[in-house]
């Protein structure tokens, strides 16, 4: 496989692969040429950086919040477990780009319907409203409808609707999409700002349940109204042709008996 690497790197006249402190990835011109022929280059890319690291490292791309408040409290417990696995996680809100070979498994939010992907659906989320007691004490929130006197927290450019969780509780939506002009308002870039904005009182955020169960519990947020199911869930995906390798196969045991206990 090196020899014909080497033969397609001297016909380009580029190096395709570069050894980073992550391990083998793709160069820039390897990149270019992954994103114009496909699933070839990606099978290629993933079986060099195997070879390379004795077929042990497994790359996990995952959806921000998942990450930070469900999944990296708990790996220490799937390390400890499979010692022989070398875990590589990266936290990003892009949809992971499984056929580049840079990730192996993706934590992905959504409906769960992407071509050429296994997905299984790993867990449900509703929205809530959250915010810090103080503010709710303050501002006297006590019904889903007295929010609309609070300055609401809202993630850009993507986030959870306000106006779908007004209309799951049975309220008009149209306030909740427009604010008066003498009411604050805040904007973020996602939902663990929204959610550390919510904690230090400068609005309602809304929020991913269980996933906020950790401020909830530490009694810097509370919930200050119902929630609501969200458009999309949590879904663990691979490739199809990838399901069973003993470190993806690992990965998926643990996470579904992880999620099962609570």
């Amino acid at each position: 496989m090196s020899h014909r690497i080497a033969g397609l790197e001297r016909l380009l006249g580029e190096k395709l692969f570069e050894r980073g402190p992550r391990g083998v990835v793709l160069s820039p011109a390897g990149r270019l040429l992954a994103a114009t022929t496909g699933r070839a280059f990606g099978d290629l890319a993933r079986a060099l950086a195997r070879q390379s690291s004795g077929s042990r490292r497994l790359r996990v791309s995952a959806v921000p919040i998942f990450a930070s408040h469900w999944l990296l409290p708990r790996l220490g417990q799937f390390l400890g477990a499979h010692p022989e696995i070398e875990l590589q996680v990266e936290a990003s809100p892009r949809m992971a780009d499984m056929e580049t070979g840079l990730v192996d498994v993706a934590l992905r939010y959504g409906d769960g319907q992407w071509l050429d992907i296994a997905a299984e659906r790993v867990m449900d989320l509703s929205a809530v409203p959250v915010a810090a007691p103080a503010l709710v004490r303050r501002l006297k929130l006590r019904a889903p409808a007295d929010l609309l006197r609070a300055p609401l927290i809202r993630v850009s450019p993507f986030g959870l609707s306000w106006t779908d969780w007004a209309d799951g509780v049975g309220l008009d939506p149209a306030p909740f999409g427009r604010r008066p002009p003498q009411q604050k308002a805040l904007q973020v870039d996602g939902m663990g700002a929204s959610l550390r904005a919510a904690t230090h009182g400068l609005g309602v955020a809304l929020a991913f349940d269980p996933l906020v169960e950790s401020e909830i519990a530490q009694g810097t947020l509370v919930r200050v109204g119902p929630g609501v199911p969200t458009r999309g869930q949590i879904w663990f995906c691979c490739r199809p042709r990838e399901r069973g390798l003993p470190a993806i196969r690992a990965l998926r045991r643990w996470l579904k008996a992880e999620l099962a206990t609570g």
